[in-house]
């Protein structure tokens, strides 16, 4: 009894046509939903946080050492140089503050628009994700189906060998 072979030329059939057009409008909705929730849970900066990013970027050096100067030499600074920032920072709280200086930290490279690219390639990221594990699936699919077919075939082949032997036996009897 010979091993089957899968179907190896390509089956193009409707059912094949449908799974593709599945695939590509699940990766679509899915990635499409994934980033809306993103959107809904981190909103973009306020006008105000951006105003304040760009002055960070703007006056890196200056700012990081202010933030690292003692209490005292803070306040003084402050009132010397009578920027709205400095004096707020120094009435803060220090959790208000900690939370300052990680904006800091994080706007030494920002640009106003840096929200909307990060978006709008995190739904390439995950689209591309999704349509590519839809695109496996679909490669499963076809690969079951074919070998399917296969033992089909192969299974009626064994039925017409046998339904053969069966009727020259009889007519040999």
């Amino acid at each position: 009894m010979e091993e089957e072979q899968p179907i190896l030329e390509e089956i193009d059939d409707n059912t094949e046509k449908w799974i593709r057009r599945i695939s590509l409008w699940v990766s679509l909705f899915l990635t499409t939903a994934l980033v809306v929730w993103y959107y809904q849970g981190n909103p973009p900066d306020s006008p105000e946080v951006i105003k304040m990013r760009v002055f960070f970027k703007e006056k890196n050096r200056e700012v990081g050492k202010f933030i690292n100067m003692k209490k005292n030499e803070q306040i003084a600074f402050a009132y010397k140089n009578k920027h709205p920032f400095y004096k707020r920072y120094i009435k803060v709280s220090t959790v208000e503050q900690e939370r300052i200086r990680s904006l800091i930290h994080i706007s030494t490279d920002y640009t106003p628009n840096q929200y909307w690219f990060n978006l709008f390639f995190m739904w390439v990221m995950c689209f591309t994700t999704f349509w590519f594990i839809g695109l496996m699936a679909e490669a499963c699919i076809v690969i079951m189906r074919r070998n399917s077919e296969a033992r089909v075939k192969n299974y009626k082949k064994e039925k017409e060998i046998e339904q053969g032997l069966a009727s020259s036996e009889s007519g040999t009897e």
